[in-house]
């Protein structure tokens, strides 16, 4: 439904908050304006940016899980702005400073924890840090997936969480190859400036690239069982395949056979080439032993706000479509019908009176 931002001040204290309430509905709901309580922050947002997968996933379902149940769920979870106002025990030098965060749902002001948000690096603009979260997910793969510098990559799957795992491995010296099945996509990331980019039936492309070595790790996102059989498809021996896609749906019975046969059937791909299948979150908020690594999920989201500020991770090449704040749900509803001409979708809180 139509929901007009308004300035909170002014006007009876309240904030418009986007909410998905069932599936393919969303409210927006009248709520006092926020107050930054121990350890938090209020941020006034500049953008806030959708994750196409889970957060159209959401939209359409109603729901992160199996069956929907009545509630409110946020929208999205990452954006930018500036600290507004700070509550007891945080700095006030902090005032002014410009974050990026994860959290806060699609609404004008948010407060959250301190450790919520990132100070955005001079040089770096708001716009493109609102969806640096998400990129921040790709460097824990890369940890979990045991990249090493100069190793071959294959992303499959080109929408944002892959296009920012395409960047990110790219950014830390890999030999990228992007694959996807959407005209609109290979055509979008032909733009990131990655090593190549195919289709999955382009085999003479992708043999090219990856010459007779075949891929080292294989970051599966598209959450489609045909991506997965792709990623089994093309593992060679000790290939790793970091899995990043949720997997929402069983494989229909005969593709499952299918992987079967590939990854277990004599000589099984999975014993005799010692496949690794890795389960991709984020690296641990904190650090606890035993640890294999220093890194968290905190350290790499500033790493990837200090490479992209430095011009070294491009974010700003995520970025195909910045919309007033208010058409959140005419763009949801784009994704939710298969929209694929859109990937980095930024939502612009000053555009919306």
């Amino acid at each position: 439904m139509p929901c007009p931002y308004q300035r909170s001040l002014g006007i009876g204290g309240t904030v418009k908050h986007w909410y998905v309430t069932g599936p393919r509905v969303l409210e927006c709901v009248d709520e006092p304006m926020p107050v930054p309580g121990d350890g938090e922050v209020l941020v006034r947002v500049a953008y806030t940016a959708l994750s196409p997968g889970s957060n159209v996933h959401v939209y359409r379902t109603g729901t992160y899980r199996h069956e929907f149940s009545p509630g409110r769920t946020d929208v999205v979870y990452m954006g930018s702005g500036t600290i507004d106002a700070v509550g007891p025990g945080v700095d006030e030098g902090l005032v002014g400073a410009p974050v990026a965060f994860n959290g806060g749902g699609h609404q004008p002001f948010a407060a959250m924890p301190a450790d919520k948000v990132k100070r955005v690096p001079d040089g770096l603009s708001l716009r493109d840090a609102s969806l640096s979260y998400l990129s921040a997910w790709s460097v824990s793969v890369l940890h979990l997936g045991e990249y090493v510098a100069a190793e071959s990559v294959v992303v499959i799957g080109l929408g944002l969480v892959g296009a920012s795992a395409a960047l990110v491995a790219d950014c830390m010296g890999g030999r990228v190859l992007g694959i996807d099945t959407a005209p609109e996509r290979l055509a979008f990331a032909k733009g990131l400036g990655i090593g190549r980019v195919a289709h999955p039936d382009d085999a003479e492309v992708i043999q090219d690239f990856l010459g007779p070595a075949g891929p080292d790790l294989i970051i599966e996102t598209s959450g489609a069982w045909p991506g997965f059989r792709q990623a089994i498809t093309l593992a060679r021996d000790y290939s790793r395949i970091a899995v990043m896609g949720i997997y929402r749906q069983p494989p229909p019975a005969d593709l499952a056979l299918q992987m079967f046969g590939e990854a277990f059937d004599f000589p099984s791909k999975f014993h005799y080439q010692r496949l690794r299948i890795i389960g991709c979150g984020y690296d641990p908020e904190t650090l606890a032993e035993p640890m294999p690594r220093s890194a968290t999920r905190s350290r790499n989201f500033a790493y990837t706000l200090e490479q992209a500020a430095r011009d070294r991770l491009p974010l700003g090449k995520l970025v195909t479509d910045v919309v007033p704040a208010g058409d959140i749900e005419a763009i949801l509803e784009r994704f939710a019908s298969g929209d694929r001409s859109m990937v980095g979708v930024v939502f612009d809180w000053s555009t919306v009176q």
